[in-house]
């Protein structure tokens, strides 16, 4: 399966399993940019993005996902990297 959410990924804001990214809720919040593990058609699980709460660019596979970000989760790890450039 490419991602857990069997959903197109590109583009959106999801939230990483606690199990595999230690840190709060919203400092696990991930934007998914590209990768096979985008698309629910593709048959590979790698994901390239990045952390909202820090810009920190990374690849994570697509088993590693547990939901979509809400609204509100992405605003506030959004202003969590704006306290951090400070």
């Amino acid at each position: 399966m490419a991602n857990n959410l069997n959903q197109e990924l590109k583009g959106k804001f999801v939230v990483l399993k606690a199990a595999a990214y230690k840190g709060d809720k919203l400092k696990r919040i991930f934007f998914c940019e590209e990768g096979f593990g985008t698309s629910s058609k593709t048959g590979g699980t790698a994901i390239f993005g990045y952390f909202v709460s820090d810009g920190e660019d990374c690849k994570i596979g697509g088993y590693e996902i547990e939901r979509f970000a809400r609204d509100g989760e992405v605003k506030e790890a959004k202003r969590l990297r704006g306290k951090q450039n400070k």
